[in-house]
């Protein structure tokens, strides 16, 4: 297995030395020589431990040489899930994990990997290219939706629409311009002979309607005849006096002025707040709104960013590294914030205190249910997995165990035994 590649090879090589000294010990000319008797003990020695152990180390999780000892999945499957669940209870104690919270900083967690150039700048351009790849494809998905949702959006802004043309009104209309034009208006209407001749008629209809009795009959009678009631030189008398004063309302001074612009704000607003008025400044919103070509406008926006920026080498020369860009200033900004980092670290062990303290319960029934849904074989690897190195440790020590022990045994018996028991 790939997990075992130091202690294998170690096994190999072993036995590669074993098969030397083995043929150097039976043809060779140096086969009565103490030092290849010795290399070749100790060979014998290394390699039995390193077989002894890979076969104990494989005992545990196959079966090999069809030994009589069981593996241990299955047959200790419901006591190492039973055991491996208690361990929410033991290692991972509620009081344990509220302790480790007490201490724990993301902010310091997620920094200090970014110190590192290399790993700032992967994260970097990996959230750009998927930031970038998630719009483009929003964009796409909702190119034929985008016209409609402006169109309903704008619409929903009608009425800001309306406010917005109210204070435009009330704040750039120039009052005194305005009071300047209408007063021309009328100064102008005050010469028109069409004007003069309507107001003449109007007096005279009015004077030959007014109850006057005989006398006044008869003086108003004799007074038109003989032309001391003369209705056109009156109209031009009242149309030449309001001509007059208007020439005075125009100068900066006069009192009636000051008057006229004072009410001026308070007569456009009591306008502008009428029904009629409100509902005429809807109504040309709509027309309006409704005149412009918003879905050809949205559909060539939306076109001409896909070809400027989503397609092809636009998307990787220009729109990722604008992002990659965003994100290096917000990145360098939030780790020189300690505020934010702070405000980083509170939210993450509130976050963390609040998910121990009402989820730790389902903490070993979860861990139970997932292990309890692997197949023996599943099981099996993954605990295999989680102990490897330790078991590669074993067999490299079984490996050197056997090593000096083939040592000592030899020694033992060269110049302890042999001397000492073998002459009885």
């Amino acid at each position: 297995m790939k997990r075992y590649q130091r202690a294998n090879f170690l096994m190999a090589a072993a036995f590669l030395l074993f098969l030397v000294t083995f043929c150097l010990s039976r043809w060779s000319p140096w086969q009565n020589e103490a030092w290849l008797s010795v290399l070749y003990f100790l060979a014998q020695s290394c390699f039995i431990g390193c077989v002894a152990d890979y076969i104990a180390v494989e005992a545990l999780f196959r079966r090999p040489f069809h030994l009589p000892v069981g593996r241990l999945i299955p047959k200790s499957r419901k006591r190492i899930i039973r055991k491996l669940g208690e361990v929410n209870s033991t290692l991972l104690s509620r009081e344990n994990m509220l302790k480790k919270v007490e201490n724990f900083s993301a902010s310091r967690l997620v920094f200090s990997r970014l110190e590192k150039e290399e790993n700032r700048k992967s994260l970097e351009r990996n959230l750009a290219e998927k930031a970038g790849t998630w719009f483009v494809s929003f964009v796409k998905a909702h190119k034929n939706d985008a016209a409609a949702l402006a169109r309903k959006e704008g619409e929903k802004k009608l009425a800001s629409f309306t406010a917005f043309a109210k204070e435009k009104i009330l704040s750039e209309m120039n009052r005194e311009e305005w009071l300047d034009k209408i007063l021309e208006e009328a100064e102008k209407r005050t010469r028109d002979e069409k004007n003069r001749e309507a107001l003449a008629r109007f007096l005279e209809d009015r004077g030959d309607k007014e109850e006057k009795g005989f006398f006044g009959s008869l003086v108003y009678g004799l007074g038109k005849f003989f032309g001391a009631i003369d209705y056109d030189n009156l109209a031009d008398s009242a149309m030449d006096a309001l001509g007059e004063e208007i020439e005075t309302w125009k100068e900066k001074d006069n009192p009636f002025r000051k008057t006229l612009l004072s009410g001026w704000d308070s007569m456009v607003r009591r306008f502008l707040e009428e029904e009629s008025t409100e509902r005429a400044l809807g109504d040309f919103g709509r027309i309006l709104f409704a005149s412009f070509p918003v879905e050809d406008k949205v559909e060539e926006a939306v076109d001409r960013f896909m070809e400027e920026w989503g397609e092809g080498r636009a998307f990787h020369e220009k729109l990722v590294p604008q992002l990659e860009n965003a994100l290096h200033h917000a990145i360098t900004a939030a780790g020189h914030d300690e505020g934010f980092r702070k405000r980083m670290d509170r939210f993450a062990r509130d976050l963390a205190v609040e998910i121990i303290s009402y989820e730790h319960v389902w903490l070993a029934p979860a861990m139970t249910e997932v292990l309890e849904n692997f197949t023996d074989r599943e099981l099996n690897e993954f605990v295999e997995s989680k102990v490897w190195s330790e078991l590669e440790g074993i067999r490299i020590n079984g490996a050197l165990v056997g090593l000096l022990a083939g040592c000592a045994f030899y020694v033992f018996l060269i110049w302890v035994w042999v001397p000492f028991v073998g002459k009885w």
